[in-house]
């Protein structure tokens, strides 16, 4: 008995303290089958939790494509993010995350988003190609798919049908909800008492390397003047009655001119401000200020980040339903398309990507006594402001963009110096190397080249 009991002990003693869901990314380089004692080795390494590891015994068929899942949420963040200050380079640290994606931050809400959309977007593919024996492909839908567009009215819609093998969505959303939805569960109603491994230690900061050529390269130094992206002054508030702009009437006629206003939502610079302000507002909040130790700020708030990773969880899973469209096939003589095959097909992982990217920058704060509404829109929520990421800030998970290379003719667009540099300027370097060039062929069997020299100039920011 004693013997049991000090086993007992240890085993709690040294069980992985990691407490995020998306720990599971960490099962990328995962290869082959799984098993039940590869599931008990994931969660004894920290990659999953124990609810987590209940699913993975349950359905060990369903584990290569939750390693699929994995390689498609961190391949796609991080090429979406590749121009942006935040570069998603701490979902690489995964079962250990930064500040960052501990704190229900706009990336962190993201990323939940993203790693929900991908498992259900893996595993309802797996289903529609029989590599699941758990799942087929998906029911057809009860009502008739529409005619196409050259079809004759009098054409009867008998010849419509549904067939081919969709994906099946259903399967792969329980299946989700299942790997993802319980432990968050768990800790917004206080069942776990978790305590979150924090890597606050910062990757070196990206150097400039230059190939050995025959000239030293030159330096230039340049001073940018990028669009105003992180102004501080607070915004100037907006007078007469909110609602929807109004067109301006025309001078002759009294009539609303076609003029198009611009974008309701302005993400490049007006988004970025406001969310500068945002961010140093909240620093007068202990829950939020990123000089208090970590956990001492998710005290109080890991209840509230766990309710808005389950609605983030939520909100991918309905990025990728919503975006499922209609394929089908003609089957007719010459293509007269008598016969129409149909089927229920998701969208491509870049597109449902590029949907949650846009949602993130109008992402809403979750409050913890805000009323609720009868039917509330549907969005991605954060708890805590998220930083500018201009400057290192190892408590807020900001890398900086001191050193990165950045894109001169790109402007204030991805990638760009004036989005990159945050308006402190950058430095040019040019370098210069040999290349065979001109090369000719000459029967039988040699060629001959000539060297030309190839001037190239890379932009860095201060």
């Amino acid at each position: 008995m004693r013997c049991f009991f000090v086993i007992f002990v240890l085993f709690f003693v040294f069980l992985p303290r990691s407490a995020e869901a998306i720990r599971w990314l960490a099962v990328h380089e995962s290869d082959g089958n799984w098993t039940e004692n590869d599931c008990l080795e994931a969660r004894r390494g920290g990659a999953l939790w124990s609810s987590q590891a209940r699913v993975c015994r349950r359905q060990t068929g369903a584990m290569p494509h939750v390693v699929a899942a994995a390689r498609i949420a961190r391949t796609t963040c991080l090429n979406t993010h590749a121009g942006e200050r935040w570069n998603c380079s701490s979902i690489e640290l995964a079962p250990k995350f930064t500040p960052d994606l501990l704190t229900g931050t706009r990336e962190q809400a993201y990323v939940y988003a993203l790693s929900a959309a991908a498992l259900s977007w893996s595993v309802a593919r797996a289903c529609a190609a029989g590599a699941l024996a758990a799942c087929s492909c998906a029911a057809p839908p009860r009502a008739p798919p529409r005619p196409p567009r050259h079809a004759a009215p009098t054409e009867p819609h008998t010849h419509f049908k549904w067939g081919g093998c969709g994906d099946n969505f259903q399967w792969a959303e329980r299946f989700a909800k299942q790997f993802l939805d319980g432990h968050e569960m768990d800790v917004r109603d206080g069942k776990i008492e978790n305590v979150i491994e924090v890597e606050l230690t910062t990757t070196a900061k990206p150097t400039t390397t230059i190939e050995t050529t025959t000239v030293p390269p030159v330096v230039i130094l340049v001073d940018d003047q990028p669009a105003p992206a992180n102004i501080t002054a607070a915004p100037r508030p907006r007078k007469g009655r909110r609602g929807r702009k109004r067109l301006p009437r025309s001078p002759r006629r009294g009539r609303p001119t076609r003029k198009r206003f611009r974008s309701r939502y302005e993400y490049e610079d007006r988004g970025s401000r406001h969310r500068n302000i945002e961010y140093r507002m909240a620093a007068d909040d202990p829950r939020f200020d990123p000089q208090v130790d970590l956990n001492t700020r998710l005290d109080t708030l890991r209840p509230l980040i766990a309710a808005a990773n389950l609605i983030n969880l939520r909100f991918g899973r309905k990025v990728v339903s919503s975006g499922m469209r209609t394929k089908c096939t003609c089957h007719g003589v010459s293509g007269s398309c008598s016969v129409r095959t149909c089927w229920r097909a998701l969208p491509g992982m870049a597109r449902v990507a590029s949907t949650l990217a846009g949602e993130a920058a109008r992402a809403g704060p979750l409050k913890a006594h805000a009323r609720r509404r009868a039917r509330p829109r549907p969005r991605l929520r954060y708890v805590t402001p998220s930083p500018d990421y201009c400057e290192p800030e190892p408590a807020a998970g900001s890398l900086g963009t001191h050193g990165r290379k950045c894109n001169a003719s790109a402007g204030a667009g991805a990638g760009g110096c004036a989005r990159l540099c945050c308006g402190r300027g950058r430095r040019a370097v040019r370098s210069s190397r040999l290349e065979r060039c001109r090369c000719r062929y000459h029967w039988c069997c040699r060629v001959d080249c000539q060297l030309c020299r190839v001037t190239t100039e890379e932009h860095y920011c201060n």
